[in-house]
């Protein structure tokens, strides 16, 4: 696919990501063979489907290590391939620290974790049964990250490698789709009709640093959101766009928001 075609249809921030994804599916299709992603979001992932299926001779497949996961490793490969769950080298670690007496959160062991030194897209789900934590990262940095990641805020920990059987039934939020109709897409106006706030409030979450946008922090609350992106406010929850439907009569859009987490 021709690659201004594509661009015309995302964000001007979103255009490294499809010069890099555009840059792999070409080599797979090229030098015939598959070729594994790091972790991407649901909004890298539906912009990498999007870019693969303009190809006739490649097919994708993603997996973050369980069937819930967000972030996900996608595995671009010529029609012939099979893929399999090894393919996506993929570690599963567990934090091991002392329960009875001390608490952590999912912020704390993100923030512990990229004090490493590390990138981002070599983190998976952060995941937990409410006193467990576990997390999936790219295979080849668990060593790493096993031998360094010695504390979680000021609580001493250690990390330790395990077999997928030993994934723990992570707590999942009771999710729910709503109905939005929104005047606009700005990421403002957006927060305000999904919490049913003034527009006022919301944007203030996003100039306050209150608000995630694709698990990066926002201050613009001007920015036009799309399909996939996600969307967390502090202190109320998160939600994403996961289709949209048109306009009204009145010329609103209308949307279907999976509400992730509610108040």
């Amino acid at each position: 696919m021709n690659n201004d075609k594509i661009i015309q249809h995302f964000r001007k921030d979103e255009i490294p990501f499809i010069d890099y994804v555009n840059d792999i599916v070409q080599k797979s299709s090229i030098q015939y063979r598959p070729i594994l992603t790091n972790f991407i979001n649901p909004r890298q992932n539906y912009i990498l489907n999007t870019i693969v299926n303009s190809y006739e001779d490649l097919s994708f497949k993603s997996y973050g290590g369980f069937e819930d996961a967000e972030m996900l490793r996608t595995l671009i490969y010529p029609k012939y391939y099979e893929p399999k769950k090894n393919d996506f080298e993929i570690e599963l670690c567990e934090i091991k620290y002392p329960e009875k007496f001390a608490n952590i959160q999912h912020n704390q062991i993100l923030g512990s974790l990229m004090g490493l030194g590390i990138n981002r897209d070599v983190i998976g789900d952060i995941i937990s049964d409410g006193n467990r934590w576990q997390f999936f990262c790219a295979k080849n940095i668990s060593d790493y990250i096993c031998l360094n990641l010695n504390k979680v805020g000021r609580i001493n920990v250690q990390v330790i490698p395990l077999k997928f059987n030993f994934k723990i039934e992570h707590l999942i939020d009771n999710s729910r789709n709503v109905f939005c109709m929104f005047t606009s897409l700005r990421i403002d106006n957006v927060i305000s009709n999904v919490f049913n706030l003034s527009r006022k409030d919301a944007k203030e979450l996003v100039t306050h640093n209150l608000v995630h946008f694709n698990w990066q922090l926002l201050n613009k609350p001007d920015l036009e959101i799309y399909l996939q992106d996600v969307i967390s406010v502090r202190g109320y929850g998160r939600f994403k766009i996961i289709s949209l439907d048109g306009y009204t009569k009145k010329n609103k859009i209308k949307s279907n928001i999976k509400l992730l987490k509610n108040k």
